[in-house]
């Protein structure tokens, strides 16, 4: 097996692992529309887009890294009390975590054989 093979099986792991990180994320998104000012599911959030930003920055996955970082900047000044939940940012949160799943599917075509690729 050579080194590059291994992180290709990484790279996979992690792909996985981030769809369950970013089903658990759209339950808690789902979760914090009715409750807005639970604090504990915004921290929750929080570490989900977080630990998916560290694994793709070990695997060099910049747009998801990119992306996530903007997210965690969110959710620090939703944590912090510089803003507040409303419609919009809910719409961009979820717009965010859509893209996160995008970019996680398309990463995942590619390393498949065959996914993708069917007509």
């Amino acid at each position: 097996m050579n080194e590059f093979a291994g992180m290709e099986e990484l790279m996979r792991d992690f792909l996985t692992e981030a769809s369950d990180m970013l089903s658990d994320v759209d339950s808690k998104l789902m979760e914090l529309e009715k409750s807005p000012g639970d604090r504990d599911l915004l921290n929750v959030i929080f570490r989900g887009f977080h630990t998916i930003k560290g694994g793709a920055g070990f695997l060099n996955a910049t747009e998801l890294v990119t992306l996530c970082h903007l997210t965690e900047n969110l959710f620090d000044k939703l944590r912090n009390g510089e803003m507040a939940i409303n419609p919009e940012i809910m719409d961009t949160i979820f717009a965010a975590t859509g893209e996160v799943q995008r970019i996680r599917a398309a990463r995942r075509a590619r390393r498949e054989p065959g996914i993708g690729n069917r007509e």
